[in-house]
């Protein structure tokens, strides 16, 4: 009952700004759409109770009136609209440095000056052909003024210009002179007009003429071109003709006197094949003769070698007292050795086996055959044909190794 229960209520499309005398004056919070408390107590002096200043926060148009001078210094007064509302986002900077009369203050002044100053810039005609355009010149101009007012302009657009009478006059007679102008161009565009379309109809008509000679004389030209060329054809057919046969004569003879000179050439050729296959015949017969000589005197001198190698391995045979079993028991010494030290080799059946033959192994040494000693035998250089045979004392012949 002491403070009371009193409030303002914030509608839709509006914004509130406290100002609280008691609490550091104008609260920086933008208040929202709704109920607002307001209350103090009754022993509050007048003045230090708590207000909240509303804003529309929607877009406003006012419409304002203006006494401009255009750039060729005639007069006229124009209404002019803007559109506007302030930054919401901002209200707690307007208010602290505006205050709710923004437009008064702000947004009237800037306008005016926008407004006159883009109207003493622009031509008395153009203001009827050109007026988007006058409109969006002095709405940037406007927004350029109000940058950092906290306040936001939407549109500008011109709603009403009143010329001069005397201006309004002398326009209309600028404009029926203008029109009467524009009425002689258009008779004289149609005089020349209709005089370019029969001069254009005499050319076509003329052009057609010239045409149909044209057409005529082609005709005539064509025909006697057919009958030339049937001439020359004719002629050319003739020629021709002619031509095949003598070519076809020369031709022929041409090809008789080819098939004389293949057929020479031919037999030439033929006895040069046999002239050169009678002297490889004749080669070939001389090579095996030479060929038969040189058998004969290679077996010759084979044979030779052969009996003086035989001849040189009896003598040395006889020189060193070698028998026939001396040479088996040579060889079978050496099979012996062959098989190193401590290996004993038996062929076929031992027990029938002469003990001379062994006479190093234990069990075939016979006290009448001393220990036996290989000779020493010179080298003799192996005969040159490959399989020959070593001839021993009897005559008969012994592998040799």
């Amino acid at each position: 009952m002491g403070t009371g229960c009193a409030g303002v209520t914030i509608n839709p499309g509006h914004r509130g700004i406290l100002f609280d005398p008691g609490n550091n004056g104008i609260q920086p919070e933008v208040l929202k759409p709704g109920w607002v408390s307001t209350t103090c107590a009754f022993w509050t002096p007048e003045g230090q109770c708590k207000r909240v200043d509303d804003y529309d926060v929607t877009y406003q148009t006012s419409d304002e009136q203006f006494h401009v001078i255009s750039k060729e210094g005639l007069p006229m007064d124009v209404q002019i609209a803007v559109s506007y509302r302030p930054v919401v986002s901002e209200l707690y900077l307007l208010d602290t440095e505006v205050g709710p009369h923004y437009f008064d203050k702000v947004i009237g002044p800037e306008f005016r000056n926008a407004a006159i100053g883009v109207f003493s810039k622009e031509s008395y005609q153009d203001l009827q052909r050109q007026n988007g355009d006058i409109e969006s010149k002095i709405e940037k101009v406007l927004r350029e003024r109000l940058q950092g007012k906290h306040l936001e302009v939407s549109s500008v657009f011109i709603k009403r210009v009143n010329y001069d009478p005397t201006i309004l006059q002398k326009q209309q007679q600028e404009v029926v002179s203008r029109q009467e102008l524009e009425t002689n161009k258009q008779l004289q565009a149609n005089k020349y007009e209709e005089e370019k379309q029969q001069l254009q109809l005499q050319t076509e008509t003329k052009q057609l003429e010239i045409e149909a000679q044209k057409k005529l004389l082609a005709s005539e030209t064509e025909k006697k071109k057919l009958e030339l060329q049937a001439q020359a054809d004719q002629k050319k057919l003739e020629g021709t003709t002619q031509l095949e046969l003598a070519k076809l004569e020369a031709q022929q003879q041409a090809e008789a006197e080819k098939i004389k000179i293949e057929s020479e050439l031919r037999n030439k050729q033929a006895e040069k094949k046999i002239t050169v296959e009678q002297s490889q015949i004749d080669q070939m017969k001389a090579q095996a003769a030479a060929a038969v000589q040189v058998a004969q005197a290679k077996g010759d001198s084979t044979s030779r070698l052969l009996e003086a190698q035989a001849s040189e391995a009896e003598s040395k045979a006889e020189a060193a007292k070698v028998t026939p079993m001396e040479v088996e028991e040579h060889a079978y010494d050496a099979l012996g050795k062959l098989g190193g030290q401590g290996t004993t080799i038996l062929l076929g059946d031992p027990s029938k086996l002469p003990g001379w033959l062994f006479p190093k192994v234990p069990g075939f040494t016979s006290a009448f055959n001393p220990q036996y000693v290989v000779p020493a035998i010179p080298a003799t250089p192996a005969p040159s044909t490959a399989g020959s045979a070593v001839s021993r004392n009897d005559g008969n012949p012994y592998p040799g190794e």
